[in-house]
């Protein structure tokens, strides 16, 4: 295979664990439409089993529920997934490319935050959030697209060789495909990876130790 030149990354439940800030986000806007917010366990079962569809109040669309929720996600309470500064350290020592792209339309100094306060925002070249998708007048084909995003990193730095996304989520691993890129899934929730494995994601881990082994085996790195 070819020298891999990128990886995109998406941010919440991905590089960081931050359920918290996932559930205040979601609180927020179920208050939004009138509605009281559920509780932290029933919302952790239904992030689990991918069923928080079902939390959303009768007469609101997903797809509504959604563009508010993702207008309401901030960070302040995060912490880094096991091995994720030692596979962005070994990133910038075969001098690969590492792109944020998240799915949250709020501003990316949220992201970037976060980022220094881990100690991980030295590793990272670029951030990108759905506020940028916004202003660089990008379309979704559908919800939480983000391969306009991906194609304007690879635009951006010049990319043509090959790239990997890293996610948590079918949205993630669908904006990577029409992208062009190859998908590896992370969850630290067995449920979460074996629904993207009945979705046809190929390569799954539970933490960035395995992430690293996946991309070693796929001989990417020369």
């Amino acid at each position: 295979m070819p020298r891999l030149f990128m990886v995109v990354l998406d941010y919440d439940q991905t590089i960081v664990d931050n359920t918290p800030d996932f559930y205040e986000a979601f609180c927020a806007t179920l208050r939004h439409y009138n509605h009281p917010c559920i509780p932290f366990d029933e919302f952790t079962s239904l992030l689990v089993s991918n069923n928080l569809q079902h939390a959303i109040p009768e007469g609101v669309s997903p797809e509504e529920f959604f563009k508010v929720f993702r207008r309401s996600y901030v960070s302040r309470h995060s912490w880094p997934r096991p091995g994720v500064k030692e596979f962005l350290a070994l990133l910038k020592t075969f001098n690969v490319k590492v792109v944020i792209i998240s799915g949250r339309e709020t501003s990316k100094r949220y992201v970037l935050f976060d980022l220094e306060r881990h100690g991980l925002v030295d590793y990272v070249d670029d951030v990108l959030t759905f506020e940028d998708l916004v202003l660089l007048g990008f379309k979704e084909s559908f919800l939480f697209d983000k391969s306009q995003l991906i194609n304007y990193a690879k635009q951006k730095y010049g990319v043509a060789g090959e790239v990997i996304c890293i996610g948590d989520y079918i949205t993630d691993y669908l904006s990577c495909i029409k992208a062009g890129g190859i998908f590896i899934g992370v969850n630290k929730y067995v449920e979460r990876n074996r629904y993207l494995e009945r979705a046809g994601v190929k390569f799954l881990a539970k933490d960035f130790y395995e992430v690293a082994l996946i991309v070693s085996s796929l001989g990417l790195f020369s």
